[in-house]
């Protein structure tokens, strides 16, 4: 069976007219639903070999270790060699990949990651686009005995995208933009930056990531069709979690979990919103709830300052009970935003999610 094409979810442009949120919603699982056979064998990973593809694990190119005398050796060599084309072609790719190795894969030898760092540095310093992005990672993290530069990180992700639309420093910068790190939170621009790392440069986690921004309202409004489509997307691209999200999603079972990627609170889309287990409950679009009492309602508005006014009440038999619809992302605390320590936790596990693939 031929495989899906890959792509830019088919909703984002071919919309039908006035269709709302839970409308699209409905729709586009449906679709889903009709290939959830084929979903199953495609992304059989343990019977189906096919399945594995390989994703944007970043670098991607570390070299074997055993090839790393011979290529320090070459580089050495390597205007002469017959495979040399240009000075910032093969030898300087040749050092990047020697530095790599130095940096990431030295068993804990300070010496190894310090001469791996100055190479990258080297290389970013030349416009080489890997080592760009690669450099930003070690300042960001602290690699090579670097002391930790977020800000400086981010400059150079942006001269990489500016300069080269460099697909994995787009994703690095949207992870900047998200959580706050090294930058002004923009959920916004992080999206954007996240959607163009999916679009441009078919990276996987990116659309993980980006399906849950749309799943819980993040600089976009939220769209949990379109979040499907995302998701589906990563997992056509071979990332396990994605695909373990989608079949959960499309094959819920109450209560389960699906699985070692995907637990039973995140099987689903649907949103449930219920004033207590009592009450019937009614499904939101858009929304999550919390509930509290009109007097807890009244300290958390003056410990805060936040006007939750912003939110429609459900109507409740009981007057001292308000419940109010909060964004998803707000579901643990009111006030959203990475500056909010819960907040941030979590984006970085969806951050850790769309990495591990």
């Amino acid at each position: 069976e031929a495989p899906l094409t890959v792509g830019v979810p088919h909703t984002i442009s071919h919309l039908p007219p006035n269709e709302n949120e839970e409308a699209k919603y409905q729709r586009i699982l449906a679709h889903h639903l009709s290939h959830l056979e084929s979903y199953k064998r495609k992304w059989d990973w343990v019977n189906n070999p096919t399945s594995r593809l390989p994703t944007i694990s970043w670098p991607t190119n570390f070299p074997n270790p055993a090839d790393i005398p011979a290529m320090v050796t070459d580089v050495k060599y390597c205007r002469h060699s017959p495979n040399y084309r240009d000075v910032y072609g093969y030898c300087d790719d040749l050092r990047y990949r020697i530095a790599i190795h130095f940096l990431f894969m030295s068993d804990g030898n300070e010496e190894e990651r310090s001469k791996g760092l100055m190479l990258v540095k080297d290389l970013a310093e030349r416009g080489h686009p890997d080592a760009m992005c690669c450099y930003g990672v070690c300042l960001n993290d602290g690699h090579g005995g670097n002391d930790p530069n977020p800000k400086q990180a981010v400059v150079c992700w942006r001269r990489c995208v500016d300069m080269y639309n460099h697909v994995q420093s787009m994703y690095e910068l949207g992870v900047a933009l998200y959580t706050g790190e090294g930058v002004v939170e923009d959920e916004v621009a992080a999206v954007k930056m996240f959607e163009r790392a999916a679009v441009e440069g078919k990276h996987s986690g990116a659309a993980y990531i980006l399906g849950d921004c749309l799943l819980d309202g993040v600089g976009a409004d939220v769209d949990r069709g379109q979040a499907l489509e995302w998701l589906v997307m990563a997992a056509e691209l071979g990332h396990r979690g994605a695909r373990s999200r989608v079949l959960a999603v499309l094959e819920k079972k109450e209560g389960e979990d699906y699985g070692r990627f995907t637990d039973a609170s995140r099987q689903t889309l649907k949103v449930d919103a219920s004033s207590d287990g009592d009450k019937s409950s009614k499904e939101v679009d858009a929304a999550d709830v919390v509930v509290v009492t009109t007097t807890e309602n009244k300290e958390r508005k003056q410990q805060q300052h936040i006007d939750l006014t912003d939110f429609d009440p459900i109507e409740d038999e009981e007057e001292d009970v308000i419940v109010k619809l909060i964004p998803i992302e707000r579901r643990y605390t009111i006030g959203g935003g990475s500056r909010n320590p819960v907040v941030l936790a979590r984006r970085r596990t969806i951050i850790e999610e769309s990495r591990n693939q």
